[in-house]
């Protein structure tokens, strides 16, 4: 599939070129290429699916306002939970709002096939985090689970910089009744300058 969910940032002729690449090493699509730019009623039904049980709810938060918020031992910003129950009265007038998933008390656990034996406290590591952009724009999280699930995916093998959102897409996978692939997270390749 291609992952061009955030469509502000899609390269133009970069499907072309990453299509060009897989054929080029001998990889042939099973299935017609999925886009996730075309499938934003899948994403909105997902979340409608979350709000109905409770699960999710709108944040007025500014990117600004959170940069205030305490970082965890990974380095992300940790959400305090401000619109958490219900959006505060200095907060209600704006227009744009993201929708947050409600972590609760979750405790992640699961076996990186190359990584090992991983665990995540969601409240204390992250927080409550977003599952659809104040874009409106539905978070890369809550696409990747809402796809590998309709594309029936047991196996996902991507680059360790992905290692630590793992828990929240598991969190989802659960919380939407969908199965849990297997991981394998391998090294990141960089430079000299740490690029």
């Amino acid at each position: 599939r291609i992952e061009d969910v955030d469509e502000p940032r899609a390269v133009p002729g970069a499907e072309r070129g990453i299509l060009a690449t897989l054929d080029r090493y001998g990889f042939a699509s099973d299935g017609p290429i999925v886009r996730q730019s075309d499938r934003a009623a899948h994403y909105a039904r997902a979340i409608a699916a979350l709000d109905v049980r409770g699960l999710a709810y709108p944040c007025a938060c500014s990117r600004r306002e959170l940069e205030a918020a305490p970082v965890s031992p990974a380095g992300e910003r940790v959400y305090p939970g401000t619109c958490r129950d219900g959006i505060p009265p200095d907060r209600a007038s704006r227009a744009q709002r993201s929708i947050r998933m409600r972590v609760g008390d979750a405790v992640v656990a699961f076996v990186d096939r190359l990584q090992g034996p991983q665990r995540q406290d969601l409240a204390r590591e992250v927080g409550d985090f977003v599952v659809r952009r104040a874009d409106g724009l539905a978070a890369y999280q809550l696409a990747v689970v809402v796809d590998d699930a309709a594309q029936q995916v047991t196996d996902v093998v991507r680059g360790a910089d992905l290692l630590a959102s793992t828990p929240r897409q598991i969190h989802l996978q659960r919380a939407l009744g969908s199965a849990t692939p297997s991981y394998l997270h391998v090294p990141v390749a960089i430079n000299a300058a740490g690029e």
